[in-house]
C-alpha cells in the first residue's frame, strides 16, 4: 500500500529547492525543476511517459506522464498547441508537452496544489500588453541584447559591449542565419530544462 503523507506546500519547497517556486504575476507557483529536484526525497521511482496525441503540422502535442513511487502511481496529461505556447518554444511544443505532464503528474504525486509554472503559459491573445518598454533589438535579429549577451555568457564569450566593432558585425551576421537562431533557441531550452 501507498505512504500516505502530507502534500508538499510551496514554503517547504521554496525552503528544499530556494529556485523550485517563481512568483508570476503576483502568485506563487512551483517549477517542473524544483519538482524534479525534490522527487527522490519524496519515494519517486520512475516517471514514464507516452505521446498520445502529435500533429506536427499544427505543432499540437498531448502526452501522459505517469509517476511511481512510495506515495502511489498518479499520471497526468500536457498538452501543447500554438495557442498555449510563445512562438520561441513553439518549436519545442512536443517536448513542452511532455514537460507540463510531467510537472502535473509530479505535482499529484507530490500533493502540491499549485498549478506548475509550464502549465500558466497563456495564449498570445490572453496576455496583458506591456507597461514597459520593449527590450532593445539587436539589428534585423529580433533578439534583444539581454538574450545575445545570455548565450554569450553561456558560451563563456564576452558581452557585447567587449566585442570590437568587427566581432559585432560577425555576430550580427551570424544570428541572421539559421545557425545562429538554432544557437539562441538552444540557449533558451537549457533555460526552461535547467541544465
Amino acid at each position: 500500500m501507498a505512504e500516505k503523507r502530507q502534500g508538499l506546500t510551496l514554503d517547504r519547497m521554496a525552503e528544499l529547492v530556494p529556485s523550485g517556486v517563481i512568483n508570476l504575476k503576483g502568485k506563487r507557483a512551483p517549477t517542473t525543476r524544483g519538482l524534479i529536484a525534490i522527487m527522490h526525497q519524496f519515494g519517486v521511482e520512475s516517471i514514464e511517459t507516452e505521446t498520445l496525441e502529435h500533429d506536427p503540422e499544427k505543432r499540437r502535442a498531448v502526452v501522459r506522464a505517469v509517476v511511481t513511487g512510495s506515495r502511489g502511481t498518479y499520471s497526468a496529461h500536457g498538452d501543447t498547441s500554438p495557442d498555449s505556447v510563445s512562438k520561441m518554444i513553439s518549436p519545442h511544443y512536443l517536448r513542452m508537452a511532455e514537460t507540463r505532464a510531467i510537472g502535473r503528474a509530479l505535482r499529484w504525486y507530490l500533493g502540491v496544489g499549485e498549478a506548475v509554472s509550464d502549465e500558466l503559459t497563456e495564449a498570445p491573445e490572453a496576455r496583458e500588453p506591456a507597461r514597459k518598454a520593449q527590450p532593445k533589438q539587436i539589428g534585423e535579429t529580433g533578439f534583444t541584447v539581454d538574450e545575445v549577451n545570455g548565450y554569450l555568457n553561456w558560451k563563456g564569450k564576452p558581452p557585447l559591449w567587449n566585442l570590437s566593432a568587427p566581432d559585432k558585425r560577425a555576430l550580427l551576421n551570424w544570428l541572421e542565419t539559421d545557425d545562429g537562431a538554432r544557437a539562441i533557441h538552444a540557449y533558451h531550452i537549457r533555460d526552461l530544462e535547467g541544465s
